[in-house]
């Protein structure tokens, strides 16, 4: 549990969309990705945003 305490909700947020860099597709499309998966990670995503985000990663090869 000790390197969870000490981050906050942004600090996880940050490494989703670090993750979101590694794939390959337009930067359009990796920009959206980033800014969904930041909101779903903080916890702040609606369901039209999660559904958007699952969309997204059906979409990937």
């Amino acid at each position: 549990m000790a390197p969870f305490t000490n981050f906050n909700g942004n600090t996880f947020a940050a490494i989703a969309r670090a993750l979101i860099d590694g794939l390959e597709t337009s930067t359009q499309s990796l920009a959206i990705a980033r800014s969904l998966a930041g909101h779903i990670v903080a916890g702040v995503a609606s369901d039209e945003e999660v559904e958007a985000f699952r969309k997204f990663c059906d979409g990937l090869d």
